[in-house]
C-alpha cells in the first residue's frame, strides 16, 4: 500500500480534513504501525 493511501485511511479514521502530509516523511512500516494503532484505538471505543 503506497504512503499516500495510508495518509487517506488515517484522515478518514480520525474524521479530520486536516493536511497530514508531514507523515509522508515517516518509514513506510512506520506508517502502517501508526495506522494500526489508531485504528485499533478507534474500533475499541
Amino acid at each position: 500500500m503506497k504512503k499516500q493511501e495510508l495518509i487517506e485511511i488515517l484522515r478518514k479514521l480520525l474524521g479530520t480534513d486536516m493536511e497530514l502530509d508531514f507523515l509522508l516523511q515517516l518509514k513506510g512500516d512506520d506508517l502502517r504501525t501508526l495506522v494500526a494503532c489508531v485504528r485499533d484505538r478507534v474500533d475499541q471505543d
